[in-house]
């Protein structure tokens, strides 16, 4: 049984709306409840969606920054959905009198701000032109999160194309991608176990629910099962 899709309480507007909708059309349960910290929780996965004008304000003040990194600490994987139409966005802006603002300039920073999401906290970004698109996203994000494992099982889903046999092991833990994963390697030289555990409290972007997952991976003498549930 797929795990419920909650909505934070606080989220309120047309996506959550569209979210819910979509969401109980596609036979998946959906509840309400005050979430720590996103939007939307799917099992333990976290997903913020923020349009373009909210992506460039909290950018600007510093909240998107600890937005990602307090997900980064609670859940074992993070998701940023940015929604909106850049040509709609700059009409908006002139409107009130932003008079200076072009397409350019708008892509540039918008294409800058995503390339830092995903270089300095490995938080995979996804891009829609509309609420309907970020919506229909979300919820197919749900599906394929807790999707029954095909014959060729996590195997065939983890498969990698580095060059490096070291990357490739790391990367098949829950939560490290090949980003975090060189970055790791950089800070301890090598993936022995007992460099690891002090280490890596020193690698940027690594929060505390993937970093004990990790030493618990390379540490334990007994199997290792993966957990989706969320810190409180």
């Amino acid at each position: 049984m797929k795990p419920q899709l909650i909505i934070d309480s606080n989220e309120r507007g047309l996506l959550c709306e569209s979210v819910e909708r979509k969401a109980t059309k596609a036979g998946l349960t959906v509840a309400r409840q005050a979430l720590v910290v996103g939007d939307y929780q799917l099992g333990g996965a976290c997903v913020e969606a923020k349009s373009i004008g909210d992506l460039f304000q909290s950018s600007h003040s510093g909240h998107l920054w600890r937005q990602l990194d307090n997900m980064d600490a609670n859940y074992e994987r993070f998701f940023l959905v940015v929604h909106g139409d850049i040509a709609k966005y700059i009409a908006m802006a002139k409107k009130n009198g932003r008079s200076r603002i072009s397409y350019s300039k708008v892509q540039n920073e918008l294409i800058g701000t995503m390339a830092r999401l995903m270089a300095d906290f490995d938080c995979q970004v996804f891009y829609c032109n509309n609420v309907s698109e970020a919506a229909s996203f979300i919820v197919r994000l749900h599906g394929k999160l807790h999707k029954p494992a095909s014959k060729h099982g996590a195997q065939a889903i983890r498969r990698v194309a580095s060059n490096d046999l070291r990357l490739d092991m790391l990367m098949t833990v829950p939560g490290i991608g090949q980003e975090t994963a060189e970055k790791l390697l950089e800070k301890c030289g090598s993936i022995e176990e007992k460099c690891f555990p002090e280490s890596i409290k020193q690698v940027k972007g690594l929060g505390e629910v993937r970093r004990k997952i990790l030493v618990n991976v390379l540490t334990s003498e007994e199997p290792v099962r993966q957990e989706r549930k969320v810190r409180r």
